[in-house]
């Protein structure tokens, strides 16, 4: 038998199945997290403190489901890159918890899956007096670290054999944030990947091309706490951020050869115009001046 008309049967069989499966059970949205902590300097709350969205960790969700990783917390000033004499803050931002909403799909972020951490330096102020702030990740990293997030049974709360309807999903950054420390803003262009073994390893929505350019921001001077211990700085508990500004491109990549594309828009409501999405979100900042942390020269 020829072999074209072969895979030509296969594939929308399998495409079928797995349209089912995504229908039927939903999309989880992966996002956000808990900490606990130490340290900070105050100004550095805008440059880091948005909540903003990115994952250096993938989770795949197999025959068990998603395994959902352990809660992210502050541990320490590690990730701030003080090798660079231009970084003057280290800061660490936990997303304790939120919503995010896209089109008529509602996702809870729970407590301890994302955290941003590492530096921050300024640029020369111009004539009004303004500098650009720009964030420092550690080398190597993204500066983001984040848990896959997975609803049991999907959307729908639908559980079926081997968990085929569970979809795992982790926000991916595609670019550095851009920050605002006066007025306690970022900014991050991400994609949100969704795995499970029908869809495969290469199912977003958004892409380095056409990201989805979240806009975080919060409303007047949140308060901050001391924190002492062998670097003094604050925390600025509680932060809230919000966004309703983003929209979200159609899916790519999903399933042999995208058959599934259209399976998630359905289920996700994608594309989804901005102003039909929302995202908000509870955090915990902190600072220090990063020369409290940088090793004696």
């Amino acid at each position: 038998m020829n072999v074209s008309k072969v895979r030509a049967r296969v594939i929308p069989t399998v495409a079928l199945a797995a349209a089912i499966s995504v229908i039927g059970g939903g999309i989880a949205f992966a996002q956000d997290g808990g900490s606990s902590g130490s340290d900070g300097s105050s100004r550095s709350l805008g440059s880091l403190g948005t909540g903003s969205l990115g994952s250096t960790d993938t989770g795949s969700l197999g025959s068990s489901g998603a395994q959902e990783g352990t809660p992210l917390t502050f541990d320490g000033w590690g990730t701030c890159p003080v090798e660079d004499p231009a970084v003057s803050t280290c800061a660490t931002v936990v997303v304790r918890g939120g919503d995010m909403r896209i089109g008529g799909l509602k996702v809870p972020i729970p407590d301890g899956g994302l955290k941003i951490a590492g530096g921050v330096k300024y640029g020369t102020p111009d004539p009004d007096g303004n500098f650009e702030e720009i964030f420092v990740p550690q080398m190597g990293t993204s500066g983001v670290f984040s848990n896959p997030i997975s609803i049991p049974g999907g959307a729908l709360g639908i559980d079926t054999p081997l968990n085929l309807t569970q979809i795992a999903a982790t926000v991916e950054p595609v670019g550095i944030p851009s920050v605002d420390v006066l007025d306690l803003k970022v900014s991050m262009p991400v994609r949100l990947k969704l795995e499970n073994p029908l869809l495969g390893g290469s199912c977003y929505l958004g892409s380095e091309s056409n990201p989805v350019i979240l806009n975080l921001a919060t409303t007047g001077n949140p308060p901050s706490r001391p924190i002492g211990g062998a670097y003094q700085g604050a925390v600025f508990p509680n932060v809230s951020h919000t966004d309703d500004t983003f929209a979200v491109p159609a899916a790519s990549g999903c399933g042999p050869l995208g058959a599934l594309n259209w399976a998630v828009n359905l289920r996700a409501g994608t594309p989804s115009v901005a102003g039909s999405n929302e995202l908000a979100t509870t955090s915990d900042v902190y600072t220090v001046p990063a020369r409290r942390v940088r090793p004696p020269a």
